[in-house]
């Protein structure tokens, strides 16, 4: 027996077994400077590194939550979800795509659309989640964006988009590429 265990035997004790670690979603690492970041911290700052200045990727909600007054959002076309008309498979089929992104990032579809207040001023607003499906446009998200336009243009409000997207969804085809027309006719109603 070495002399480090009769020592541990004789009386240093030890905690043995489970390892205490920091719980998951606490601290964050900066990507550009390596900085360790408690994430309540990061919050508050809106995802932008204190030390650095660098801007972290941030979900559409939550930069939603950030720029509206609180309280005051309210979702419109939230109960839309996409389908899998033309019955697309590439290496995976798209229904499956479509349900293991709405798994992992708690949304139906690339678009969080809504209306609330901006220092008082009513306002709708559009946000794209890049990480369901690289923000890519279906036609879910052309008709809650189109949705957000008709209702900005029936309040007379102002309409604002955060775009974070990946381009039209090739797994939707035409129905797709046709949002693209959708969404530029509600814009030129407005202007």
């Amino acid at each position: 027996m070495s002399w480090l265990n009769k020592l541990k035997l004789g009386g240093i004790r030890t905690q043995g077994g489970s390892k205490r670690g920091v719980p998951e979603g606490l601290w964050e690492k900066c990507e550009n400077c390596g900085a360790a970041l408690y994430a309540p911290e990061l919050d508050q700052h809106q995802h932008v590194c204190p030390k650095c200045d660098h801007h972290m990727p941030i979900g559409a909600r939550e930069r939603l939550n950030h720029f509206l007054d609180a309280g005051s959002f309210e979702e419109i076309g939230g109960d839309l979800g996409p389908v899998d008309a033309l019955k697309f498979r590439d290496q995976k089929k798209y229904a499956d795509r479509i349900k293991a992104s709405q798994k992992a990032v708690g949304e139906l579809d690339a678009l969080v659309a809504g209306r609330g207040l901006l220092k008082g001023q009513p306002l709708c607003v559009a946000a794209f989640e890049f990480r369901f499906m690289g923000g890519s446009m279906g036609s879910v998200v052309g008709e809650r964006f189109t949705l957000a336009a008709e209702r900005a243009l029936a309040e007379r409000s102002a309409l604002v988009c955060f775009s974070a997207t990946g381009g039209a969804r090739m797994q939707e085809g035409l129905f797709s590429l046709m949002q693209m027309a959708k969404t530029s006719a509600a814009i030129a109603r407005a202007a």
